[in-house]
């Protein structure tokens, strides 16, 4: 007698939010937030318990801000899924079409509401065909995205002029022939502020801006106008104050008394930020924003500059005609390997990059992981640079404004740029790795020459995030060579200097190396990219363009062939409707 083989019977088991939990699809914190959302309306009206589908994209929606969306972009929920790590043996459901899931969100109106409502969650672009324009946002981030489309578009964007090109392009050049003219052209004495999202950056533009009015024979009255707005941080262009409501002093309310407004490095305002700058603007006064849409965008929600740059692109939008895009190169010899291999980088050129890699040249170097011994060198060169500064602080005339810019010049001259914050190959690995070089013990503390960098503004010490300063000693008065010092960090802001004792600063960390992310808006002479062991998420063709791009000299690449290629092979991809509003669509 023949038994049949007993087939296990399958028992199927409805998913649950916990189970994209555990996916990490979503978090806990998203579901607690959705579940809050859902309790307050349910109070206010009759509704239907949401579909897991509705709770799903209600989570997604609420966790686009970490991912630096300002929305989730339905039309393209199959590329979400393609980072998602689902078990094959147990699949969760995930419609990779749009329509299963826009008509799970429209069917909770008091939740999820169209264009025009104020609602927690606003499902734009839901009637288009098939619904592949659609998105669903949070409800502030579709207000703050549809201002910032509505004050650039506004007039036919007559007030509005964009200046787009990569690092040595000649934007400051152009910038400054503009403001000339511009001052030329005025009937009265101009009032122009000039901005850029960090310290570091706004220093940058101060100098290079005078710089140029200098070269091209500007009159002394425009020289001198420059000279009087010297280039700021956005934070304190709008007067920010974290312990006051509004945290901005200036807004709708308190629009800026400037004629024209000039933003540097706009790649790096997030979404929010722009929001805000704009809102502050007056309906007569000139905004120019300035910067390379191909570097990273910000680390918070929001593709601003590339989301503009794509729109200048579309003859149908009123931006089409107030953009200028320069393609030179000046910052590089006309024989630059760094140019040629930022080009190739930018284009997705993989091939060509690998070629001038593979070349070597004296002003760009590769090492890879295994090479033990350019390793061993790089991080000698970067101990005895850190070394250096420590020596320029210690040795020269404590407290001198002389000293002080003699270590701040040095220690823009090289500086490692890690493309993640944690591990052996990261900011921390080797800022512990040189300050194991300075044999300064096991708690350095405040040593003279430390790089720090501010992580958290402080208007009352007029400095805010992303400035860069030095420790120096200073003789306390009537001290001796030998007694009555104190140590201070001072900070460059234009051709001013800030220095703040180190006892009111409580929240810097130590730059012997730093972020690229940190890196944006600043310059050195030299530049050692330090990329992950492997593949990750933080891996993106700007990420390594802008950490290339730092270098004025010399670029040096730790990285493996495949770690590279991941880089060069994928674009940041961020979710959001500003590109098209600004287009017309």
């Amino acid at each position: 007698m023949t038994t049949a083989s007993a087939t296990p019977a399958v028992t199927t088991v409805s998913p649950t939010l916990d189970d994209y939990c555990t996916a990490y699809v979503i978090t806990p914190a998203d579901v607690t937030a959705a579940r809050m959302l859902v309790g307050i309306a349910g109070k206010a009206t009759t509704m239907a318990e949401p579909s897991l589908l509705a709770w799903l994209g209600m989570c997604l929606a609420l966790r686009t801000p970490r991912d630096r969306h300002t929305c989730v972009h339905l039309g393209r929920i199959a590329d979400w899924a393609g980072s998602i790590d689902f078990d094959a043996a147990n699949p969760l459901p995930w419609p990779r079409e749009p329509q299963p899931w826009i008509a799970a969100l429209q069917a909770i109106p008091a939740l999820v509401g169209t264009p025009g409502e104020t609602k927690p969650f606003i499902l734009a672009g839901a009637d288009a065909p098939g619904g592949h324009d659609a998105r669903l946002y949070l409800g502030q981030a579709y207000a703050e995205e549809g201002a910032i489309a509505a004050t650039l578009l506004r007039d036919g964007s007559r007030h509005v002029s964009i200046l787009l090109g990569g690092p040595g392009s000649g934007k400051t050049y152009t910038l400054a022939q503009d403001l000339i003219k511009r001052f030329e052209e005025s009937a009265t004495p101009l009032r122009i502020a000039l901005a850029a999202p960090t310290g570091k950056a706004a220093a940058r533009m101060t100098k290079a801006l005078e710089d140029r009015c200098v070269k091209a024979k500007a009159a002394d009255e425009i020289l001198k106008a420059v000279r009087a707005a010297p280039a700021t941080t956005i934070h304190r262009l709008l007067g920010y104050n974290p312990a006051r409501a509004p945290q901005f002093a200036y807004g709708p309310a308190n629009p800026l008394d400037y004629d024209v407004v000039v933003i540097d490095e706009v790649s790096m305002v997030s979404s929010s930020m722009l929001h805000a700058l704009l809102g502050a603007i007056g309906p007569k006064t000139e905004i120019r924003l300035v910067g390379d849409p191909d570097q990273l965008a910000s680390v918070e929600a929001g593709s601003v500059l590339g989301d503009i740059a794509l729109a200048c692109d579309k003859p149908g939008s009123p931006l089409h005609g107030r953009c200028d895009k320069l393609d030179g190169q000046h910052r590089y010899a006309a024989d630059s390997v760094i140019a040629r291999l930022a080009t190739a980088i930018r284009a997705g050129d993989a091939a060509t990059a690998f070629s001038i890699l593979d070349a070597g040249s004296h002003d760009v170097s590769w090492i890879k992981p295994g090479d033990s011994a350019g390793l061993a060198r790089t991080t000698a060169l970067a101990c005895g640079h850190a070394e250096r500064l420590r020596s320029l602080a210690k040795d020269g005339s404590p407290g001198s404004d002389a000293t002080a810019k003699r270590v701040l010049d040095a220690q823009a001259e090289l500086q490692v740029l890690c493309a993640r914050r944690t591990g052996p190959t990261g900011v921390s690995g080797w800022n512990q790795r040189i300050e194991k070089g300075l044999a300064l013990g096991p708690a350095p503390g405040w040593y003279s020459g430390r790089p720090v960098m501010i992580k958290k503004n402080n208007p009352d010490l007029r400095l805010f995030n992303g400035d860069v300063g030095v420790v120096v000693p200073v003789r306390e008065a009537g001290g001796t060579q030998s007694t009555g010092m104190r140590k201070e960090a001072v900070f460059a802001l234009g051709d001013e200097l800030i220095r703040v004792p180190v006892t009111r600063l409580e929240d810097v960390e130590t730059v012997h190396a730093l972020t690229i992310h940190k890196s944006q808006g600043s310059e050195y002479k030299h530049a050692i990219v330090v990329l992950p062991e492997g593949k990750s998420r933080l891996l993106t063709r700007e990420l390594l363009y802008t950490g290339i791009t730092r270098a004025s000299a010399k670029a040096t690449i730790i990285g493996s062939r495949e770690v590279i290629e991941a880089a060069i092979r994928t674009p940041i991809r961020r979710a959001t409707g500003l590109a098209d509003r600004l287009a017309g669509g």
